[in-house]
């Protein structure tokens, strides 16, 4: 790792987060803490026009975490200039010095902290394998096993681990049904059961590893909601009016499993065109290839309806693509449950407790995700995904016929194991 971003990723890992608490109970705590960035900064190239690729990604990791702590500490307190643009890094601004950084990583990232650069840069490297075949590896790019935070708290590393897996154990799933929706293996044939089954399990680890996560079944101990609510939650401020902070939403893969399956009744692509500003470039593309696709159901149905006779082999894809859409609605209603046992819930609490009472300086409104999403927002699409569109066409099936594929899928799932590895 050259000097300088080593210097920076150090000062990250084992400053930032107390300098953040000082700064956050003291305006001149705050004062100190953006002249010491802007002197750290300075020793950074004058432009990053010839900073090598790795650098400038890891770079912007470290300056996300900074800018967004800069921006939340203004808010906190009251500040009316623009601290991205009153700091600076090089020659610049540190808002014109991240945005050249991210054009300079050649990543198509946005010129603000992103999902991808807090998540998916940030933690170390993971691999999801199936019965010991590697399906899904989603690289860190720092050496060692840190994870960078504001606060210090090891809620915040899990946050950001249970994030980072289950984007890699949603890219395992849906990367095995994208040959089947694009029409590169056949929807009718062995190959399509046996990656229906394969999606099926990687869905199921991630609903599982939610649930624990719930319920508090990590070794460092339970998660934090006041942590999350009060600290973590409070970082996710937007750097501009157009730009969106970080956030779940943001997982190019939990947006592709939603065209994948299919969002009726709500305005999904207008939800995914919100989106597309704060993704990277390659993202974007891989969402317009999910989003332009027909869905899992509607290549699934059309491939049935040409068949007269049903054999043993179309109605055990049959039975595994209803129970698949079934899986999914299990994982949408644990995603339900976090947000409702971390967030809408506690805030009803809170703003119960302290009625009539002066309110708290927050960055970050806690009745609303930080994409703006009201806990009716999140129930409206947690019904839209409860929807199974293949649940009329096995009903036409003989129940005996139902019960014997589905016997024969489950046993076969049984016999699945899904691994998942974090390793620096």
């Amino acid at each position: 790792m050259d000097t300088y971003s080593e210097q920076i990723s150090r000062w990250t890992l084992d400053h930032l987060p107390a300098r953040i608490t000082e700064a956050l109970n003291s305006p001149a705590a705050f004062e100190r803490l953006a002249a010491d960035m802007s002197h750290s900064l300075a020793a950074l190239p004058a432009r990053p026009d010839h900073v090598p690729t790795p650098a400038c990604r890891r770079l912007l990791v470290d300056l996300g975490f900074w800018g967004s702590a800069l921006v939340r500490l203004a808010l906190v307190h009251g500040r009316t200039d623009a601290v991205l643009d009153s700091t600076t890094a090089g020659d610049l601004s540190f808002r014109h010095y991240y945005a050249q950084l991210a054009v300079q990583s050649a990543s198509g990232h946005p010129p603000w902290q992103s999902f991808t650069s807090i998540i998916i840069w940030n933690v170390p490297t993971v691999e999801v394998r199936l019965d010991g075949d590697l399906h899904s590896r989603s690289e860190g790019i720092f050496d060692g096993p840190r994870v960078r935070t504001w606060t210090g708290t090891a809620s915040e590393v899990m946050l950001w681990e249970l994030f980072k897996v289950g984007a890699a154990l949603g890219s395992a799933a849906n990367r095995s049904l994208d040959p089947i929706v694009s029409g590169t293996v056949s929807a009718l044939s062995e190959e399509s059961l046996s990656r229906l089954l394969a999606s099926h399990a990687f869905l199921r680890s991630f609903r599982q590893r939610m649930v624990n996560f719930t319920r508090g079944q990590d070794p460092r101990g339970e998660f934090s909601i006041d942590v999350f609510m009060n600290q973590i939650r409070q970082f996710g401020v937007p750097w501009e009016a157009k730009a969106e902070a970080p956030s779940g939403p943001h997982d190019v893969e939990s947006l592709a499993r939603d065209a994948i399956f299919g969002m009726p009744q709500i305005r999904h692509k207008q939800w995914l065109r919100d989106r597309s500003g704060s993704m990277m470039s390659a993202e974007g593309k891989r969402l317009d290839q999910a989003a332009a696709a027909p869905t899992l159901a509607e290549v699934v149905q059309r491939s049935t309806a040409k068949t007269r006779a049903f054999d043993d082999l179309t109605v055990s894809v049959l039975v595994a693509a209803h129970d698949i859409y079934e899986e999914r609605r299990k994982l949408s209603a644990a995603h339900y449950g976090i947000a409702r046992k971390m967030l809408y819930s506690p805030q009803r609490a809170q703003s119960s407790d302290r009625a009539g009472m002066p309110t708290a300086t927050l960055a970050v409104d806690n009745s609303k995700g930080i994409t703006g999403m009201s806990e009716h927002d999140v129930q409206r699409f947690d019904h839209a995904r409860r929807v199974n569109p293949l649940e009329n066409a096995l009903a036409a099936l003989p129940s005996d016929e139902i019960s014997h594929a589905r016997s024969l899928i489950q046993e076969s799932l049984s016999t699945h194991s899904v691994s998942v590895s974090l390793s620096a």
